[in-house]
């Protein structure tokens, strides 16, 4: 059965652990990175590990260009859900998700629609 890690901030975690996850606890994105490389380098440590979104935009361009080259562990990025604009964010991040997925960006258009 697969093991799932959330990387988080102190003030987060609480939430994380009520639910019954495994967290690690951290104040930095530098931190943050520390710990990503230790845990690639020990498979089975974590199957799925969860990033907290500015901890991961702040990771080095050589450990995010490893993480997207391995199959496993997977790590996915957790919204921080900060910012008066977090909708917009959010919508931004599930068209890149699409794009990456599909190859192209899909677009759609509210203004064609009949009511």
């Amino acid at each position: 059965m697969g093991h799932l890690i959330v990387v988080t901030t102190p003030e987060l975690e609480p939430g994380y652990r009520l639910a019954g996850v495994a967290t690690r606890s951290l104040d930095s994105a530098g931190e943050a990175a520390e710990l990503l490389y230790e845990l690639l380098e020990r498979p089975g440590e974590g199957d799925v590990v969860a990033v907290h979104e500015p901890f991961f935009n702040a990771l080095p361009g050589a450990l995010r260009r490893r993480i997207d080259s391995l199959a496993s562990p997977l790590v996915v990025v957790l919204p921080g859900g900060e910012g008066a604009n977090v909708e917009a964010e959010r919508r931004a991040q599930h068209l890149r998700i699409l794009w990456e997925a599909v190859g192209y960006q899909i677009a759609f258009d509210r203004k064609g629609d009949s009511t």
